[in-house]
């Protein structure tokens, strides 16, 4: 009990219900005032995809590429435009929706890791509305009204059923979430090392490409080319060709330097093979664990992975560490001792949205000047000293 985080709240059962309350209160109030502010994303992006779909019968609209998404949460988007409320509305409660379920699959997740502390309904509220209060969470959903929170629930699901041992249920949820945004790959090398632990587990990691097939079907068959929708999140990993798009990745070193097309294309293919070289090693860390995992020692090493990717990787916005944020706050939970992950991995975060959200809203126009190169710094803290955490850890399996 020492080493948890609800230890440190009061003991009173009423205390904590409390606490809960006036999170959830907080987190209320920052999605009322932030619901009507109207990003450029909507206006340029979202507000037309829902204007297509309306204009066009069936899934005709597809016949002519007018998104970059994946079909899946198109699909999700035609009945939205017929709804009789702005779209701007209705989309952001889509993604509270699914961030209020990604909180709930966390809640339980926790139950499991640690029921001797997580057992009591209190305690699982307060976990519940820390989720909901997490800032660029909340932020991404009911202001900035992106959908991260839609594969990021499949993630999270993809990560509970890891650990509850039900490979096809992992398999799946993970399917349904790359089908929503392709950053759900940063998850990837912890579903293949899990599977790659099990006799014919690549059957299973078979059904990620099939199930994506299979939900581009209705696309391809409203009009839209077979090609164009299979490879869309090919077609999108070109479209910002600059070493970071607003991240805090490796690359805001790079901001203001004034490199040649040569020396651009090298640190760009630098990053691509350090991520590999990641995602590899993860993948050798799991395959080769010489015991079962702990179910904090899962949610440690998936925030390895969906930190260390994005941070290696070029052309990453701001937004793709979504999932770090996420679980550095579940890994919190479980091992308060280092919560200062967490704080600095949101942190960084917030901070590299401050330049876009800055010229949204008004309300955050003050703070948007920020270098990116100061939250970059910190993930690169955290950076180091997860990687080391892991290489120890490695190191202690070896020897045994």
């Amino acid at each position: 009990m020492k080493d948890t985080f609800m230890a440190w709240l009061p003991v009173s059962p009423r205390a904590y219900w409390v606490a809960g309350s006036l999170l959830l209160l907080v987190s209320l109030v920052v999605r009322a005032l932030s619901y009507s502010v109207q990003t450029s994303d909507y206006i340029y992006y979202v507000s037309k995809w829902c204007t297509m779909l309306k204009s066009t019968p069936g899934l005709t609209a597809f016949l002519h590429p007018f998104s970059d998404y994946a079909p899946l949460y198109l699909y999700l988007l035609k009945p939205l435009a017929f709804v009789p409320v702005s779209t701007l509305y209705s989309t952001k409660t889509v993604s509270v929706l699914f961030e209020i379920l990604a909180a709930a699959i966390a809640v339980r997740l926790l139950r499991h890791a640690r029921p001797e502390v997580y057992e009591r309904p209190e305690r699982r509220f307060v976990a519940f509305a820390l989720f909901l209060c997490v800032p660029t969470l909340l932020l991404n959903s009911s202001l900035w009204g992106q959908a991260d929170a839609l594969y990021a629930a499949g993630v999270i699901a993809s990560l509970y059923f890891l650990i509850l041992d039900r490979p096809l249920a992992a398999t799946l949820a993970f399917a349904l979430g790359i089908c929503v945004k392709v950053q759900a790959v940063f998850f990837l090398p912890i579903l293949a090392g899990y599977l790659l632990q099990k006799s014919g587990g690549w059957r299973y990691l078979a059904l990620v490409p099939l199930v994506y097939v299979l939900l581009i079907i209705p696309a391809w068959m409203g009009g839209g080319s077979f090609g164009d929708l299979l490879f869309v999140y090919l077609r999108e990993s070109g479209e910002y060709p600059y070493l970071s798009v607003s991240a805090q990745s490796i690359f805001a070193f790079a901001n203001g330097v004034a490199l040649t097309p040569g020396a651009t294309s090298v640190l760009f293919w630098m990053g691509i093979l350090a991520a590999l070289a990641a995602a590899m090693l993860v993948i050798v860390y799991i395959k080769h664990a010489p015991q079962v995992l702990a179910p904090r020692q899962w949610v440690f090493i998936s925030l390895a992975s969906v930190l260390l990717l994005p941070y290696l990787l070029p052309r990453m916005h701001e937004r793709y560490f979504y999932l770090a944020d996420l679980f550095a706050v579940l890994y919190a939970l479980l091992s308060p001792r280092e919560w200062f992950i967490a704080v600095a991995v949101v942190v960084a975060s917030l901070l590299s949205y401050l330049p876009y959200l800055g010229n949204q809203t008004p309300l955050l126009a003050p703070v948007r000047g920020v270098d990116l190169r100061v939250p970059s710094l910190l993930l690169l803290v955290v950076v180091s000293y997860v990687a080391y955490a892991l290489w120890q850890s490695y190191r202690a399996n070896i020897s045994k």
